[in-house]
């Protein structure tokens, strides 16, 4: 070491132990730049400490793409080789702005909790290393998993409706449906008693006071095991009813469109309605309908409202609209039912007549509406 130069360690003992982590770390970058200045050759190993000191004050590392494993059980089942291509255009342009999350496994590999899209994206460069920040293996991966992804607004509907169902049916044992009934009962009874803000306040709250708040409420039981996870995961219960659940029950068509060409949930509802019951023709006839209107809604990029204009008027094609009561013929109606025998029996023969032939007039232009 040369004369004069204190050790590294020691020179920045004092810096390591400030609670300002940005200062640190600064600090820590100046002197590595101060010493390659330097020149000096007996410092290199003294600058490789500092770096390793550098990189556990900032939590990050460089970690082997080919030593990090994705977590089987992720949240996000859609990835489009379109997503992974834009992100590996962001990637070399700007270089990785923020770090994947992993979590060690015993075999001196990672698990992968959070960056899949940046993960692929840099394969798709072929890098051999990505910035990751390694985090201790959390009681439960799943939860966790899902909790990272709850709130990215690029997690499609679907696949967060099944994630969530996953972790209920994990946490109380109930399937899909018994889930939508259940769910769906508790928020009626909740809405009758005109205490539906009540249960959306509870969403900001801590978990002891949800559960206080869901006793308050009168929810017991399986429905306060069901409301109680979805307020866990951040949730609000009359959304996940309105605008997650019902994802599940979308044809398989729909399904595909959403995970391999990004429909987005609000227009894959409104498109269900072209089923074969909605259009009253056959299901096979049905079913190119709609894919034909799924085509041009992702073609074109239709807004959700110009989607539900464009199926009234497939809509208008099959169904006849119904007409409202006319009350002018419902009053004739009634005045020719009231007619007694008596009163055609007073009746002279040319008013008869005349009554005759104005009938089978009407009749004949009644009958018109039916051809």
């Amino acid at each position: 070491m040369a004369k004069g130069l204190p050790g590294i360690g020691e020179k920045f003992r004092g810096a390591v132990q400030k609670t300002d982590q940005e200062k640190k770390i600064a600090e820590l970058q100046a002197e590595v730049e101060h010493l390659r200045d330097m020149q000096s050759p007996e410092l290199e190993a003294e600058i490789a400490q500092l770096r390793e000191q550098l990189q556990n004050q900032s939590g990050e590392t460089q970690i082997d793409l080919a030593l990090i494993d994705p977590n089987p059980n992720q949240p996000r089942q859609t990835i489009t080789a379109e997503s992974i291509q834009a992100k590996a255009r962001l990637l070399q342009k700007h270089g990785q702005i923020t770090p994947i999350i992993l979590v060690p496994q015993n075999n001196s590999r990672y698990i992968l909790l959070d960056g899949q899209l940046r993960t692929e994206a840099a394969k798709l460069l072929q890098w051999k290393t990505i910035r990751a920040v390694v985090v201790p293996m959390p009681k439960d991966l799943d939860q966790s998993s899902l909790m990272t992804f709850l709130g990215f607004e690029d997690l499609n509907p679907l696949d967060k409706a099944e994630a969530i169902v996953k972790e209920i049916h994990k946490s109380t044992g109930l399937d899909a449906d018994e889930i939508s009934t259940t769910l769906a009962t508790v928020l009626k009874r909740i809405e009758r008693d005109s205490k539906s803000k009540e249960l959306t306040k509870l969403v900001a709250l801590s978990g002891l006071e949800q559960q206080q708040g869901l006793e308050s409420l009168g929810v017991t039981g399986a429905e306060q095991d069901l409301l109680s996870i979805m307020l866990e995961l951040g949730l609000n219960p009359a959304s996940v009813k309105a605008n997650l659940l019902p994802m599940l029950s979308l044809p398989d068509d729909l399904k595909d469109a959403i995970r391999k060409s990004g429909l987005k949930g609000a227009h894959a509802l409104a498109l269900a309605t072209l089923s074969a019951k909605g259009l009253d023709i056959p299901e096979e006839k049905a079913l190119i309908e709609r894919a034909n209107a799924t085509k041009k809604v992702l073609t074109e990029n239709l807004t959700v409202p110009e989607t539900r204009d464009f199926i009234k008027q497939i809509k208008a094609k099959y169904l006849k609209s119904e007409k409202s009561e006319s009350k002018e013929v419902k009053s004739v109606i009634q005045k020719i039912n009231a007619l007694s025998s008596a009163s055609l029996a007073d009746a002279s023969n040319e008013q008869l007549k005349e009554f005759k032939a104005l009938l089978q007039q009407k009749l004949a232009e009644i009958d018109e509406f039916f051809n």
